[in-house]
């Protein structure tokens, strides 16, 4: 059996997993059967690639104690996420643009030809048909392989977990509360997904859980959500400039009446988000000059999931709009040094605009 989890809500990808594990383990010897495998290519920082012959003796070592194997491999799919058959690698799709780090990773450390993607694409292909009866292999990343996921059409079982928002999220809140034996009040379900939101969902689960504790049974209303959320939450400068990066103009704004002034000055905040643009205008540059993960990395001294974020983000963000946003940060910084404006205003001010750059369609606007 192939599972194919992917989406930037990991998660709900990883409590799926679990999900899967309990199934499997009916005799409670998996643990003695579980192997993770990391499918990413060297481009990525992770060392040697995986190769198909490594993962088909993975997948036909014999069960010791159990029936069941269970191989987990991550990051396979984002290392073919830029392959498309019929066309150019890289190639974006019309109806979903590919992040670029896929693009990156995808190059599959320096054999830039189709020829050699297609080929080990097909042998991978071939290890999952193969797979003996006792196998399931579970195939996990952030991002989706559109070449993986119609080779495998009609063999493997693919879940996307895209980010929840708006009522998604309420109904997974409460569906999480009810399981924890929590009652939510309605009003104090909004409270909390105001409080923490989908792209935090691991942090939103153990509120949830905390707030069935403390209520013990009881319903739990608005103000035990402030009294044991609020203080909790801890409103990192990242929340707040992923927001604006990537267009949650009122969770960014949200973030920041939340913030501690004395922990969080409105003068570090403004060039936090300078710093964090400015990033994504070198990170655009330098794939456009072909340069990959490692590349870019190293140059920027970021490593890990920071990076691929960050690759993400520029590769999404129009170029045009990231040159407009970056000149409002500057505005912002000579207006409140001039004492145009006061420094918690403009910041107001920067965030919305800064927000609304990354929702609008079309190119950006000049100023006069």
């Amino acid at each position: 059996m192939i599972y194919v989890l992917y989406g930037p809500d990991q998660f709900r990808a990883r409590e799926e997993l679990r999900r899967i594990r309990a199934e499997l383990d009916r005799d409670g010897n998996l643990a003695h059967n579980t192997l993770r495998l990391e499918g990413r290519g060297p481009s990525s920082g992770s060392g040697r690639s995986l190769t198909p012959a490594e993962l088909r003796a993975a997948c036909h070592t014999a069960s010791f104690f159990a029936e069941d194997r269970l191989v987990i491999v991550e990051g396979l799919q984002g290392r073919f996420g830029g392959f498309r058959r019929g066309g150019r690698r890289g190639q974006r799709s019309s109806a979903r643009p590919e992040p670029a780090l896929s693009r990156v990773e995808g190059a599959l450390e320096g054999r830039g030809a189709r020829g050699s993607a297609a080929d080990e694409l097909d042998q991978f292909v071939e290890v999952l048909k193969g797979l003996p009866p006792t196998t399931t292999v579970v195939l996990l990343d952030e991002q989706a392989s559109p070449a993986l996921l119609e080779a495998l059409t009609g063999e493997a079982t693919a879940r996307e977990f895209a980010v929840l928002r708006g009522d998604a999220l309420r109904q997974w809140a409460g569906q999480r509360a009810r399981a924890q034996g929590a009652d939510l009040a309605p009003p104090a379900l909004e409270r909390l997904v105001s409080l923490v939101d989908g792209y935090h969902l691991g942090e939103l689960a153990q509120e949830i859980d905390k707030l069935a504790t403390y209520a013990a049974g009881r319903t739990v209303g608005v103000s035990d959500v402030d009294e044991l959320v609020s203080g909790a939450v801890q409103y990192q400068v990242w929340d707040l400039t992923d927001a604006a990066i990537e267009g949650r103009g009122e969770r960014a704004l949200a973030v920041l009446r939340a913030m501690d002034a004395h922990d969080y000055p409105p003068q570090l905040l403004v060039f936090m988000l300078t710093r964090q643009y400015r990033q994504l205008i070198l990170v655009q540059s330098m794939l456009r000059e072909g340069l990959g993960a490692e590349q870019i990395g190293g140059q920027l001294g970021v490593q890990g999931y920071p990076l691929r974020k960050a690759i993400d983000q520029a590769s999404r963000y129009p170029a045009d709009r990231l040159e407009a946003a970056y000149r409002r940060l500057l505005e912002t910084d000579v207006a409140v040094k001039r004492g145009v404006l006061e420094v918690e205003t403009a910041l107001e001010l920067l965030i919305a605009e800064l927000a609304e750059l990354a929702r609008r369609r079309g190119p950006a606007l000049r100023r006069a």
